[in-house]
């Protein structure tokens, strides 16, 4: 949630009565979201659990927005010490309607994990049953808000006066994101249902989230049937991006979410609204009877008919001409912003040497100078070389806008599982210290999944059967079980058996986060089975580990390699997060705790109480080679793909699967590796576009970077290609 917006209001839903045949009286029905399986949200009509008092872990401070029926104000998490966003909802608890609407955008958003659509942190109560959404925290504005600002310096300076092609690709660029996340969104079954520029925020580092998910629902509806279905007495939305079928009381499906889109998109090219009218009466009815506004910029800049062709596309009055889905849209977006032909307004041969004249005018220059010359000579031979030479042109611009579609694929991918990983370890941890600090009556017992190292060890008498060798950790691994050590011997502590009843208490939702990230042909497996698959053939996470200021270490899955020596104290990944200051801390790779774990990348967090007192550290490994094998076969693949490399802020190599990082793991003998990228004017190219594509000469051969900004680790995801053979010859 912003708090950088400046119209101090919070949008709010609102259902309008239109003229449907058979309406009725205003129906009080509320859904709201209940869980998420592997493929689909789902809905039903009530909250059935106790929610945890705000005040017990978020400090309230001052309100930044209000509207009708919420407040916004920030806060602070009084557990992890960052500032969130608090929103509050004004009505009163028998006010069932607002408040189920409430929850559901708190779960929906909850559930829909994406770069693009804003982290949930907690949904809490109050002394009066009262309901606070707690969310991250984002400076920016809303798109409208941009939209109206830049309409605001055109029309006091006037537009001759600013670059409007460059604005116009960052406001597509924009759309992309906000394509890419509502792809999402649809392919869990869910449909936004209020699409609009206000309830689009871009951020002060060009990160753009959807909002607003309160009247969101599920595309594919249980139970429905079209004989069957009844037109509804209300609609709710925003009257001027309803599509023509929810105006006609029609079920409506994912193609009204890209109608919406259409609309947002008509704004962002022309800067005026596709239906101008004083009431939402008037609204209604122009939607109803198809009476868009013209395709035309408010200020006269020309508008490509590629882009009018995607937006009439987008807002077809019958949806089977609209595109089919949210993707769809994305791809002729970027095939406008590349240069090539898009499927809402096919090339012929003259369109096509057109576009390329638009977009390539050094180029088309040198083309039309040497036709004149050679046309003089022999124009046959020469007309059919020119068109090849332009046809491959078009081909190479092609497998350019491939190439970064693609590498930009894989680092959503990268960004998604991270933000998920770390997602987990912040309510991990905020369970521990809430545990801790509460003390459970039962904290004297001695939890049956809390094994001693030396009872874990290959050779131990009494070791459990579940305890087998794994050709990932390549030793013997029990995921059954945590492992735990002090460095004083077997002997525990009242403060380490409670620390060990408490990790107990948290076994399933840790066990659960290895298991969820298995591909989708084990989600009906056994346990047993899952089991199997991590001990074999892994996923990226390998360790979850907790260290502590006496010494004390307790790690799953659980092993028996660790030495009596082993001081968790001294390790890297401790040190790390122990000096941080409160945040996530990501450590340098660093070699496991022994020669056949390989290479390591761990984030960390320090615990603290609600005092400020340290209590340990928490953090995840994540294994290089799994993820060196995941980056090889993901993104752009084949032999011309030379290098893939994950870099942070700094330039400092995280992974990479080129010669030069395998080598160091072979042979570096310290405590991390710190290498960083070697042509530093390169990296700096990089930090500056973000996304797209570099090219370059290196040792007579043609390069392409593409590049891509992982905006939640402040990370850069390259991929390194030799574009060589496929370089026209007209270059």
């Amino acid at each position: 949630m912003s708090r950088g917006a400046t119209s101090g209001k919070v949008q709010t839903v609102t259902s309008i009565e239109v003229g449907l045949k058979n309406l009725g009286r205003e129906q009080d029905t509320t859904v709201t979201f209940t869980h998420v399986d592997h493929s689909t949200v789902r809905f039903d009509d009530q909250l059935d659990v106790k929610l945890e008092d705000i005040d017990a872990e978020y400090q309230q401070g001052k309100v930044f927005a209000e509207g009708g029926q919420g407040i916004i104000r920030e806060g602070l998490d009084l557990n992890l010490r960052r500032p969130v966003a608090i929103k509050t909802l004004k009505t009163q608890p028998e006010d069932q309607f607002t408040r189920g609407q409430f929850i559901q955008e708190a779960r929906v958003t909850a559930q829909l994990s994406h770069p693009a659509i804003i982290p949930i942190y907690s949904l809490n109560s109050d002394d009066k049953d009262g309901l606070h959404l707690v969310m991250k925290l984002v400076d920016g504005k809303t798109l409208k808000e941009y939209l109206e600002q830049l309409d605001h310096e055109y029309r006091k300076a006037g537009i001759e006066q600013f670059d409007e092609r460059k604005s116009l690709l960052f406001r597509l660029e924009v759309m992309l994101r906000v394509c890419d996340a509502l792809d999402y969104a649809h392919s869990r079954n869910i449909m936004h249902c209020d699409l609009k520029p206000e309830n689009i925020l871009i951020g002060e580092f060009r990160e753009t989230y959807i909002m607003d998910w309160g009247i969101a629902r599920q595309i594919e509806e249980p139970g429905y049937d079209p004989a069957t279905w009844e037109k509804p007495s209300t609609i709710s939305g925003t009257p001027r991006f309803l599509s023509p079928e929810a105006i006609q009381g029609e079920h409506t499906d994912q193609r009204a979410d890209i109608y919406a889109l259409g609309l947002i998109l008509f704004e962002v090219v022309t800067l005026r609204e596709a239906y101008m009218a004083r009431t939402s009466a008037e609204v209604v009815s122009m939607i109803r009877e198809g009476r868009i506004a013209e395709t035309r910029h408010k200020y006269g800049f020309k508008i490509d008919p590629d882009l009018k062709a995607i937006i009439a596309k987008a807002t077809a009055y019958n949806r089977n001409e609209r595109y089919q889905t949210v993707r769809e849209l994305g791809a002729d977006i970027r095939r406008y912003m590349g240069g090539e032909e898009t499927t809402a307004n096919p090339y012929h041969l003259f369109g096509r040497i057109s576009a390329f004249a638009v977009h390539h005018k050094r180029a088309s220059l040198a083309f039309a100078v040497a036709c004149i010359l050679t046309l003089l000579l022999t124009i046959g031979v020469t007309a059919y070389r020119r068109v090849s030479q332009i046809n491959a042109v078009h081909d190479y611009a092609q497998q350019l806008g491939a190439a970064q579609v693609q590498s930009t694929a894989c680092a959503d991918y990268i960004e998604t599982n991270i933000a998920r990983n770390a997602q987990f370890l912040s309510a991990i941890t905020s369970e521990f210290v809430f545990l801790y600090e509460t003390d459970p009556d039962d904290a004297d017992m001695s939890p049956d999944c809390m094994l001693p190292v030396s009872a874990l060890r290959a050779d131990a008498k009494d070791a459990p059967a579940s305890l087998l060798y794994s050709s990932v950790y390549h030793r013997k691994i029990d995921f059954s079980h945590f492992s735990h050590k002090t460095i004083h011997g077997d002997e525990l502590t009242e403060v380490e058996k409670r620390r060990l009843h408490i990790l107990a208490h948290l076994k399933d939702p840790i066990t659960g986060v290895f298991t969820d990230r298995l591909p989708e042909k084990l989600a009906d497996a056994s346990p047993a089975e899952k089991n199997e698959y991590l001990r074999l053939t892994g996923i990226p996470l390998h360790l979850l580990l907790f260290g502590f200021p006496d010494g004390q270490y307790v790690v799953y899955p659980g092993s028996g390699v660790y030495a009596p020596t082993y001081d968790p104290r001294g390790r890297h990944w401790y040190k790390t997060a122990q000096s941080s200051s409160g945040e996530f801390a990501w450590s340098k790779p660093y070699p496991g705790n022994t020669a056949a774990a390989g290479y390591l990348l761990s984030c960390n967090v320090p615990m603290l109480d609600t005092a400020g007192n340290f209590l340990g550290v928490a953090g995840f490994d994540l294994h290089l080679n799994t993820i060196i094998h995941d980056l090889k076969t993901n993104g752009n693949v084949g032999s011309n793909v030379l290098e893939k490399t994950l870099l942070d802020d700094s330039g400092l190599i995280l992974v990479s699967t080129g010669a030069r990082f395998a080598g160091a793991m072979e042979t570096n003998k310290e405590d991390s590796l710190t290498i960083r990228f070697d042509d530093a004017d390169l990296f700096r190219q990089f930090t500056e576009i973000k996304y797209g594509t570099i090219s370059r000469t290196e040792n007579g051969r043609r390069i392409i970077y593409c590049v891509n900004y992982l905006p939640s680790q402040d990370w850069y995801y390259i991929e390194k290609i030799d574009i060589t053979a496929t370089v026209p010859s007209l270059f």
